[in-house]
């Protein structure tokens, strides 16, 4: 066995750290793998009800609380129709491990007796919660937002049930009065006011899921010109809401980035095009500003020769600012060509200086292993405390990953525990530091997981070999195994302060939901796992996405202090580093020291 040797672990520590007991639970709740935030159960849906409930989205409130909401288009027993829809709002006290209902807001017809309000009767869609950064007019900060598409009723569904009761929808229908609303809280969510109207469209007409389709009786020029998506941001001391806008455009002012409405946006045929917009408010004024585009799209000929922008249909934007000071804006695009697209530019509110089509994601750059940022629409994109960028697309359950944070930068790619799904969101959680992902799978099923991307909150050790003295590595390697490294499992022994990065020789010891204890690495959070899942004498450990309640080792504290780490698949197998640089394997017990492990923060 070896002793301690000069120059090693221990000699690079006071003594007061060398030994620390680990606590078998942690501070922050952790819960992986997830579990089911809502489920349609037999309601009737006044659409499909393979999308009746999706489109989840979430803000942290200072206190640390979580909220999220989503569409749930469950029929309004006491109307019939959608007349009386509300949003309903979730909340997580803890951390995002568990989520309960909190309120449900309500459509401005029934928050406020201003007549001006009285067509908007339903609350239905594509919510955006937003905690106000600082103080915007009279919004303080720390004031929870939610802006959300409203509407008045759904014709095509009342029409299509008055001829025929048995009748059951399977995709949108035609709404009129379509526009996005503001609201606030100053509870943290438990009761909501009306703030104001943001901008204001026409009938939906089946866009969504039927565009130009779903056509209702009451649609005498069937017409297709609703709002969608809004996306809430402050700028410069003003409230920014970005949306789409599926409103009829001619072009628009070169300079100041504001669109020309066609004169007969509400009679003449539609073009079914969108573009991507947004207005500002300094949270005094009586109104918003006019609108501005962000992304054009193509400019299409129409009926009459008349020429319109909106072709390809760019929706769904999310913006972030970049460390080397730009502003980054992803969409989707179904226009043909890549259907998910980005626009860099130095102010965010001219985004409109740019490409009108944007530019393919999958165009960045991308680390070794990884692959191109995945498309298919839905595209979400956030940025971290210090910097760093995460992005993900309704094609893909990973994520990826800008290190550098920088409009140029190098994207990594991370596996998660949640599925690949449309209106997937994520959200960082201020004290856990890992992401909360929300979304919609399988039939009107909303799940909830979470990702641990590393810089995490807690304290962080270096697990330090009995017989080597080496420490545990991942020959600098920070995402998956399958992914970084070739799908070859890459956790090892390590001389201490050798890795050019020297976060992957640091790792979280923490207690999972259900007991056991897993390794996440403090630079990518993945788990030191058995590799193939398979806990056979042998078997080496590879960085995996942690993917398991049960974790993948029971701590056991040797009589002097050390630990070994037993696995939890195959309690006859030990977690064993049998030399200098050897990768570690699952071996039987041994009492050679190579199966001693000591814990230094």
């Amino acid at each position: 066995m070896h002793r301690r040797r000069a120059g090693k672990a221990l000699g690079t520590f006071v003594a007061a750290a060398a030994m620390l007991a680990i606590p078998m639970g942690s501070a922050q709740a952790y819960n992986p793998t997830g579990g089911t935030l809502y489920q349609l159960g037999d309601e009737p849906c006044l659409k499909g009800r393979g999308n009746c409930a999706i489109y989840p989205k979430s803000a942290q409130l200072p206190s640390g609380r979580l909220v999220a909401s989503f569409e749930r288009s469950t029929v309004v027993s006491a109307t019939g129709s959608a007349d009386g829809q509300t949003l309903p709002v979730y909340k997580s006290d803890d951390h995002g491990t568990s989520w309960q209902p909190l309120s449900e807001v309500k459509a401005p017809a029934y928050l406020s007796s201003d007549a001006t309000y009285a067509k908007y009767t339903s609350n239905w869609t594509n919510p955006y919660l937003y905690t106000l950064p600082q103080d915007v007019g009279n919004l303080k900060q720390g004031t929870l937002l939610l802006a959300s598409v409203v509407s008045g009723d759904d014709s095509y569904y009342k029409e299509h049930k008055a001829a025929d009761p048995n009748w059951t929808p399977s995709n949108d229908g035609d709404r009129g009065d379509m526009a996005i609303a503001l609201y606030s809280s100053t509870d943290e969510g438990a009761t909501w006011k009306l703030v104001d109207i943001v901008a204001t469209g026409g009938r939906q007409g089946g866009s969504a899921g039927a565009t130009g389709q779903n056509i209702a009786n009451a649609n005498t020029n069937k017409q297709v010109d609703p709002l969608w998506e809004p996306y809430l941001m402050v700028y410069k001391g003003q409230l920014v809401c970005y949306y789409s806008d599926e409103n009829d455009y001619t072009g628009f002012n070169a300079t100041t980035g504001v669109p020309t409405p066609d004169p007969a946006n509400d009679t003449a045929a539609d073009s079914l095009g969108q573009i991507l917009a947004h207005k500002t408010w300094d949270g005094t004024s009586a109104t918003w500003s006019a609108p501005v585009v962000d992304v054009a799209g193509l400019t299409q000929t129409t009926g009459g020769g008349k020429a319109e922008i909106g072709g390809g249909r760019p929706g769904m934007a999310n913006v972030v600012r970049t460390t080397d000071g730009k502003w980054l804006l992803t969409f989707e695009y179904w226009g043909g060509g890549a259907n998910t697209r980005y626009v860099l530019a130095d102010d965010p509110l001219k985004f409109y200086l740019g490409s009108a089509t944007g530019t393919d994601v999958a165009s960045l750059p991308v680390d070794s292993g990884s692959r191109p940022l995945t498309g298919n629409g839905s595209p979400v994109i956030i940025r971290l405390p210090g910097g760093r960028l995460v992005y993900n697309a309704a094609g893909s359950g990973n994520v990826w990953v800008d290190e550098s944070g920088r409009g140029d930068g190098t994207w990594k790619e991370y596996q998660t525990t949640s599925a690949a799904g449309y209106s997937r969101t994520l959200q960082y959680v201020e004290g856990t530091g890992r992401i909360e992902i929300l979304n919609n799978q399988g039939t009107s099923t909303l799940r909830f997981a979470e990702v641990d991307l590393g810089q995490s909150a807690g304290d962080y050790y270096q697990l330090v070999n009995r017989r080597t003295d080496q420490v545990i590595g991942t020959g600098d390697k920070t995402n998956d195994a399958n992914i970084g490294n070739g799908d070859v499992p890459d956790v090892r022994l390590e001389e201490p302060g050798s890795a050019a990065n020297p976060d992957t020789q640091y790792w979280h010891v923490v207690t999972e939901s259900q007991g056991g204890t897993t390794l996440l690495n403090k630079a990518g959070g993945r788990a030191a796992a058995v590799w193939t899942g398979s806990a056979t004498a042998g078997r080496r450990i590879g960085q995996w996405v942690d993917n398991s309640g049960t974790g993948s080792w029971n701590l056991v504290k040797t009589s002097d202090g050390f630990y070994k780490l037993q696995s939890v698949k195959n309690t006859n197998l030990y977690l064993t580093g049998a030399s200098d640089g050897a990768p570690l394997t699952l071996q039987n017990a041994a009492t050679d020291g190579s199966q001693d492990w000591e814990l230094v923060q």
